[in-house]
């Protein structure tokens, strides 16, 4: 996972290898839980917008503690 100063640039758009690994994985996600594609294509988009999330977190408090270290060091010159 890429953090400030390290992230990847995002793709500008999706290459077909990326949509068809997804859509096998999603194939095998329902085949394996006896769901539908659509319903499998649900519970990978949740695990994904929940890594999504887990990730911001990760970044934001990141940012908290950049934020906290410039305000102490600003605390320390008074």
């Amino acid at each position: 996972m890429g953090t400030l100063f390290e992230q990847i640039p995002r793709h500008d758009r999706l290459d077909k290898s990326r949509i068809v690994t997804i859509g096998k994985e999603v194939k095998e996600i329902g085949e394996e839980l006896g769901i539908s594609f659509d319903n499998a294509l649900n519970l990978y988009l949740a695990v994904a917008k929940i890594s999504d999330y887990d990730t911001k977190d990760e970044q934001l408090a990141g940012f908290g503690e950049l934020l906290q270290n410039l305000i102490n060091q600003l605390a320390e010159r008074d």
